[in-house]
């Protein structure tokens, strides 16, 4: 690579470097940016005074590495800007709070769910909140169904800050807030909130509205059901309404991408907005006024879409591109690239964290990477044979680019992806084409009907073609486990393979076959460690009964038959600690007896003995006195039933007492003030965490 030539790209990785260091290590958010600044600018003196008295070659160096530092403290500063907020407010009473609207609402079952920008407080001391963002949950009616992006509202309430995972590996969502600049979370009923007004004038609203008033034309115009679902995520990136189910289909084809509004989208538009205005370029003014018009409606289109991670890689680029073909500089795709994601970080540094933006541009550089040397592979004469080869060469290498990111957070891959694109790609050509025609002439009765019956047919056909994988065999692979140090070495593997398999670099197979060793150690180890395992874990999912019995790579999971009628909200909760433990699904109702001669675990609805472990689920069920106390390790507390622990105390000796999340507050409260006046050792899974105990056989 000639960095001299690619700036961009040596100022992106130190860049990250410092919004890492910001962002792992608190040394740095309370006084790292202070002192690499100073040590910046004292190192900057000092090579200037030695290149002052001698311009030898040898000081040059310092050059570079005051440069890297440099970069390294602006990360640092700009990410700790966005890490400091000031929650102080959390802490203080119910208040009246003055808020804007700053989200789509989106309608649930029982609740309209938003984020609000706190303008300030209602009190006779007003005091300005800084635009503290809060994610808010309003009673569903007809009065909150109505509000949209823009709207200002008054409402008395108490912000409270999002919790943390309770569950082993368990997605971080107050961590996924904090990163969309969101610090708290408040819930409203129909009395706490009123509408005051709303903003006008705001491009944001402007975008919000129009993009309302074409999802309301699209359902007029005959795009409904599962066709408008995807003709709103497709389209203007309005993914709220998608089916679980539907959804599910488009994760197995391996054409979720086409969900999400990207650089196709984007792409398509410019070619468009292009050749519709291909005759502005008789002159530079002419040419610029193209540029300008070009420029104002790809943004407002990314406004539309809800500035994803991905419209935003794919506008600056083509922003970039724009600007130097008026220029008439020279483009580098790679600074380019490199140029858009440090433009977006220095516009918001944790954008780093964000999934979507690092599956956006891994995607990006494989294709830059290695389409090419995968086209070579075949040589073919027919061009729709060649055509069809090129998308498959295309799909291969985004692919290559995105495989270990998304295995390590979806834990899945599509194998059929390639035959899904051939034909996935026309397709959305032909929506994506019709869907634009649609939105110019939304306005226009009859072709607005034409437009909106033929964008239905193409939509319909999409998700006929996408539900056709899942009746192929082997249609995915589950289960991926994927942590950092393996997504790291498999990067470094491809990196490796391409350049070796392709274009028979044999100096690259000693260090592949070096990480090829890294990884089958690490796979060893993890396996090692599955076979070893065997211990007990009382989950936290509020409102239930969840205990998992695990030996080895077999587990007995028992809960409640209200969350085995949830798999989704089980698979959320407990999906990646599953994984991680290498273990296969085999979810059981709580009360269900069970002999499992392969786990050593037996169990009657109540009592139960693993390996060497004896514990009782103290439920509903009634208690009666025994001649001798019943002895065991664990008694853990379930249901609503009110609970004497005294009697139990006499009746069962144990040594702790699990209270689990099935439990009430009001016995919570009960249980803990009796364990404590009898001196009995407890542990509040809904409070603290999962309980987990590791059993030494």
């Amino acid at each position: 690579m000639i960095w001299s030539s690619r700036p961009f790209v040596r100022i992106f990785f130190p860049l990250v470097a410092g919004i890492f260091l910001a962002y792992w290590f608190p040394f740095f958010r309370e006084s790292g940016s202070l002192w690499l600044l100073i040590l910046t600018g004292v190192l900057s003196f000092t090579a200037y005074l030695l290149y002052r008295k001698n311009r030898s070659w040898k000081w040059r160096w310092l050059n570079g590495m005051l440069f890297i530092l440099a970069v390294i403290s602006v990360g640092i500063f700009l990410a700790n800007m966005k890490l400091e907020k000031d929650t102080s407010f959390l802490n203080s009473n119910e208040q009246n709070y003055v808020a804007k609207v700053v989200s789509e609402p989106v309608s649930t079952e029982k609740s309209v769910k938003m984020i609000l920008r706190l303008e300030r407080t209602v009190s006779e001391d007003t005091i300005r909140i800084n635009g503290t963002r809060v994610m808010a949950f309003l009673h569903r009616d007809s009065l909150s169904r109505k509000l949209q992006y823009g709207d200002i509202i008054v409402f008395k309430g108490k912000p409270v800050a999002p919790e943390g995972p309770k569950n082993p590996e368990e997605f971080d969502y107050a961590a996924f807030l904090a990163l969309n600049d969101v610090h708290a979370m408040v819930f409203l009923r129909q009395d706490d909130w009123n509408l005051l007004g709303s903003e006008e004038g705001s491009i944001y609203v402007l975008a919000a509205r129009t993009r309302n008033y074409l999802l309301r034309a699209l359902q007029e115009n005959g795009v409904t059901g599962n066709n408008y679902t995807v003709a709103a995520a497709v389209l203007l990136g309005y993914d709220q309404l998608m089916d679980p189910e539907l959804e599910q289909k488009y994760v197995t084809a391996g054409a979720m991408h086409i969900l999400c509004v990207s650089g196709l989208h984007v792409g398509i538009i410019y070619l468009v907005l292009s050749f519709i205005l291909g005759f502005l370029r008789r002159n530079r003014v002419q040419k610029i006024i193209k540029v300008v018009l070009l420029l104002i409606l790809i943004w407002f289109y990314a406004l539309l879409t809800g500035l994803s991670p991905s419209v935003l890689r794919s506008s600056v680029m083509i922003t970039l591109f724009i600007l130097a073909t008026l220029l008439a500089r020279y483009k580098d795709v790679y600074n380019t690239l490199a140029a858009s994601a440090v433009l977006l970080l220095l516009f918001n540094p944790l954008l780093i964290f964000n999934v979507g933006f690092q599956l956006s541009y891994t995607a990006v550089l494989g294709i830059l990477m290695f389409y090419q040397p995968i086209y070579n592979i075949v040589y073919l004469k027919n061009k729709v044979a060649d055509k069809m080869w090129s998308i498959v060469a295309v799909s291969a290498a985004a692919q290559l680019g995105t495989f270990p990111l998304a295995a390590h957070y979806f834990h899945f891959f599509p194998p059929y992806f390639w035959l899904t694109n051939i034909f996935i790609f026309p397709l959305s050509f032909a929506i994506i084409g019709t869907g634009m025609a649609f939105m110019i002439f939304s306005w226009v009765p009859v072709v607005s009907g034409v437009l909106g019956t033929v964008l239905s047919a193409f939509v319909y056909l999409l998700n006929y073609v996408v539900g056709l994988v899942k009746h192929l065999p082997l249609n995915g692979i589950y289960d991926l486990y994927y942590p950092w140090p393996k997504a790291v070495l498999m990067y470094a593997l491809i990196l490796l393979a391409i350049p070796l398999l392709l274009q028979r670099k044999v100096k690259l197979i000693t260090p592949a076959l070096i990480v090829i060793l890294l990884l089958v150690s690490l796979n060893t180890r993890h396996k090692y460690q599955v076979l070893k395992q065997k211990k007990i874990v009382v989950y936290s999912i509020s409102g239930h009964s969840v205990y998992d019995f695990i030996s080895g790579n077999k587990h007995v999971l028992l809960t409640d038959s209200e969350l085995l009628a949830e798999p989704q909200k089980l698979d959320f909760h407990l999906d990646n600690s599953r994984i991680s433990w290498g273990l296969d699904k085999n979810n059981l109702p709580v009360d269900e007896e069970i002999e499992n001669y392969t786990l050593d675990l037996f169990y009657d609805g109540r009592f139960g003995v693993f390996g060497p472990v004896k514990f009782m689920v103290w439920n509903e069920k009634k208690l009666y006195r025994t001649d001798q106390p019943i002895q065991v390790d664990y008694v853990i507390s379930a249901g609503r039933r009110k609970s004497d622990l005294s009697l139990l105390n006499d009746i069962v000796e144990f040594d702790y007492l699990i209270i689990d999340s099935s439990v009430p507050y009001w016995k919570l409260k009960q249980l803990s003030e009796q364990a404590e006046d009898l001196n009995i050792r407890y542990f509040d899974v809904k409070a603290q965490r999962a309980f987990i105990a590791e059993i030494q056989e």
